[in-house]
């Protein structure tokens, strides 16, 4: 069994799917292009986390990057992607993937930028130049 840490801390987890539906307000929410491809919903590997004080929430976990995040301990520096908490399923037959597929994210989320770029013009312009004069910064 890997131990898995929240920013230092052990937690426990559970591997499971949620099931998001597009978020209209915000156009370029992570998970939009993949409710777009599955007609206005998706389900989406990820994991419940919960602390020893008993709080938990939802991770993304697709091609293993909630895993990853997790047996690094879980610190700020590390990527991870937020999913609502009554959308989670625990089904860990399914949905276990405990190994990090870098090349297979990657891939997805060049698909999902294009995606944004090509769907949202205006809202993928205005988020490079936020994007840009964040990088500029010392």
């Amino acid at each position: 069994m890997k131990n898995y840490q929240w920013q230092g801390e052990p937690v426990k987890v559970e591997f499971g799917c949620s099931t998001v539906q597009e978020n209209k307000e915000k156009p370029l929410y992570w998970y939009n292009y993949l409710c777009d491809k599955g007609g206005g919903t998706a389900e989406i590997p990820s994991i419940r986390i919960t602390s020893k004080s008993g709080e938990s929430f939802v991770i993304n976990n697709q091609c293993g990057i909630g895993v990853h995040k997790l047996i690094n301990c879980g610190w700020p520096n590390m990527p991870h992607s937020s999913l609502p908490d009554e959308g989670f399923e625990e089904n860990e037959i399914d949905y276990k993937f405990d190994q990090f597929n870098k090349d297979s994210y990657l891939f997805l989320k060049s698909k999902e930028e294009q995606w944004m770029k090509d769907k949202h013009p205006k809202e993928y312009a205005k988020l490079e130049s936020l994007k840009q004069i964040i990088n500029r910064r010392p």
